[in-house]
């Protein structure tokens, strides 16, 4: 008998590969957002006390460039197991901790699922708004974010939450995706 790992199902193989080029996008796009964050911030210090004069524009570009940040990375976090978390309860044996498991990445998903669609709405709402500071911008691209980001975190939660009732394993960080502060 050999020892091969066990393949999940069709769907749950083809919702793995979807949330896997999904977060290498946001990856990119992360990366991308700190790099600008850090661009525009660096301008502004250098244009306020090296030029004594200020750019308008850059606190709320990077505010909003922040927010985006936020609702892009967290499903990448959440994939990876690096949000926040308590061990409330001792090591279970393998069918309560199963259970357990199940039950939070079903919370999670519903919870998503409708910060979906509410936000979705909020940002659908906020399309008459402008941002002007930033360049008459409309406000809908700023609060868009978090619809994407909720149905992001919505997608993992799914994924998580069938292999969790499956019994297959969570899907590990490879080595060259781990984000580490060490040596920083």
């Amino acid at each position: 008998m050999t020892d091969q790992p066990v393949r999940p199902p069709a769907p749950v193989a083809a919702l793995g590969r979807l949330n896997r080029a999904l977060l290498f996008v946001c990856r990119w796009i992360a990366i991308t957002l700190v790099a600008v964050i850090a661009i525009i911030v660096s301008a502004s210090v250098v244009m306020r006390y090296g030029f004594n004069s200020s750019l308008s524009w850059s606190e709320d570009a990077a505010k909003f460039l922040m927010v985006w940040l936020t609702f892009v990375a967290a499903p990448l976090g959440f994939r990876h197991g690096a949000h926040v978390s308590l061990e409330l309860l001792p090591p279970l044996p393998p069918l309560p901790k199963r259970i357990m498991r199940t039950i939070v990445h079903a919370t999670v998903f519903g919870l998503m699922v409708m910060l979906t669609r509410f936000s979705w709405v909020f940002a659908w709402n906020g399309r008459s708004q402008v941002a002007l500071t930033i360049g008459d911008v409309s406000m809908f691209w700023i609060f868009v974010c978090m619809p994407i980001g909720c149905a992001l975190m919505a997608l993992v939660a799914l994924e998580l939450m069938l292999l969790t009732i499956l019994g297959l394993p969570e899907p590990t960080v490879a080595e060259e995706d781990f984000i580490s502060t060490q040596g920083m």
